[in-house]
Formats: structure tokens, sequence, C-alpha cells
């Protein structure tokens, strides 16, 4: 998995179990699918406007810088980087 935002292993196990709670997934199964970059997995579980505001996400770059941007976005990666 690309860590980005260096995470700790523990911050990151942290995350996909919150994520993995949240979907419905077992944790490992995230991981594994996230680290394949196959994530039909997980969205499958979605529904369908979120697997597609999600997919749409996922193909557009600049989409996700400007998420990345948003200061409640940092907000949140600072708190879960312990910063």
């Amino acid at each position: 998995m690309n860590n980005n935002f260096n995470l700790s292993p523990e911050q990151t196990d942290a995350l996909l179990s919150m994520a993995s709670k949240k979907m419905g997934i077992d944790p490992a199964d995230l991981r594994r699918q996230m680290q394949s970059g196959d994530m039909s997995g997980v969205l499958s579980g979605l529904a369908p406007e979120q697997r597609d505001r999600i997919q749409n996400l996922m193909q557009n770059p600049a989409a996700i810088q400007q998420l990345v941007q948003n200061p409640k976005v940092q907000q949140l990666l600072r708190g879960l980087m312990g910063k």
C-alpha cells in the first residue's frame, strides 16, 4: 500500500480497521485489495452512487489533489498521524 502520508504501521492498521468496520469487510481483505490496486471487491459493497463517485475520483488525479488539499481532510490526516 502506498503510504504517502507517512502513517506508522499502527496508524495504518487503525485506519484499515475503522474503514473495514464501516464497509463491513475484513481488514485483511481490505489491505490486500488496496495493495493490489483492485478495489472492485471493496466497491461492490457500496451503493451505486457511492461506487460511481469513488471510481470517478480515483480516475481523476486533479480531483484527488484537490481533496487532499482540503483543510478538513488535512486536519483528519494530521489527527490520524498523531500530529
